[in-house]
């Protein structure tokens, strides 16, 4: 074989190795595809594509970043169910489609109200459950793993100044979970503030005289008339005056006096006195 024609087969056979249609297969990111999340899907090719073109169908409820043109490509799924991805690959020689069927879960949706009785400690947090699409849940709270639950909904007593955060964690199917998250502040200090004015007169607004407390381990108050009468007394954290006598009569408008003693729970003693204006 003369040098001329070895040259020419060599370079045709070069030619046709390069000059070949490209493939591609998708690959999947896990083998639990969950909705709300990222999920990259990428691609192992043959013989050098340089366009892509990516679809999915359907293609509702599907968010696609960067661009349907790159060589991978990111979903976010909004709805669980069946879904086709298609890609097209080519080059200067030809194209070729690769496709998978995937099925996605749909995800748990965590969330929840929280909110505190009180100001400041002692102090009790109500935690209401308005979870989605889960099976189960777990409440955790940071300071105190012993109390941890998985009740539907949950109750966390405070007696301490801090800061503190609670976690629900929403199981969904094939482990599909979501989480959400909710940090508070109770007061450093306690304290005792006495309202001035209240009007017991059936319209719903301002109806009891109570003392304004937090952080406050023990309460006495006594309520006197004018003459130096008691009226009602209470020893009792959370005990109000609705206008009454202790017999049930009804006290008069005008003034009256009032007298508190406390204790917090960071070691201050209150003695309060003031006067106290009844409204009808």
């Amino acid at each position: 074989m003369n040098r001329f024609l070895q040259t020419f087969i060599l370079s045709f056979i070069c030619i046709s190795a390069v000059a070949q249609v490209p493939t591609a297969t998708i690959v999947s990111p896990s083998a639990t595809l969950c909705s709300g999340t990222s999920l990259t899907f990428t691609t192992q090719t043959s013989n050098a594509p340089t366009d892509f073109s990516w679809s999915i169908s359907p293609s509702r409820s599907v968010t696609v970043f960067p661009d349907l043109s790159s060589p991978s490509i990111t979903f976010v799924f909004t709805a669980g169910g069946s879904y086709v991805i298609s890609l097209v690959v080519s080059n200067a020689t030809g194209t070729s489609v690769a496709t998978t069927t995937v099925i996605v879960t749909k995800s748990a949706n965590a969330a929840f109200n929280a909110s505190l009785t009180g100001v400041g400690f002692p102090n009790q947090l109500i935690l209401t459950n308005y979870s989605t699409n889960s099976i189960s849940n777990q409440w955790l709270f940071n300071d105190d793993p012993s109390v941890n639950t998985t009740s539907l909904n949950a109750v966390k007593d405070y007696t301490v100044s801090g800061s503190y955060s609670v976690t629900l964690i929403a199981f969904g199917n094939l482990g599909c979970n979501d989480t959400s998250g909710y940090s508070l502040r109770i007061g450093d200090s306690s304290g005792v503030t006495l309202p001035t004015v209240f009007s017991p007169n059936g319209d719903d607004i301002n109806e009891i005289f109570k003392p304004i407390a937090k952080g406050i381990s023990s309460m006495n108050v006594w309520i006197y008339n004018r003459y130096g009468t008691i009226i009602i007394k209470w020893d009792r954290l959370n005990g109000s005056w609705d206008g009454h006598t202790t017999s049930g009569e009804t006290c008069e408008a005008g003034v009256y006096f009032v007298i508190v003693e406390a204790s917090g729970f960071d070691g201050k003693s209150y003695k309060l006195k003031n006067s106290l204006t009844l409204v009808r």
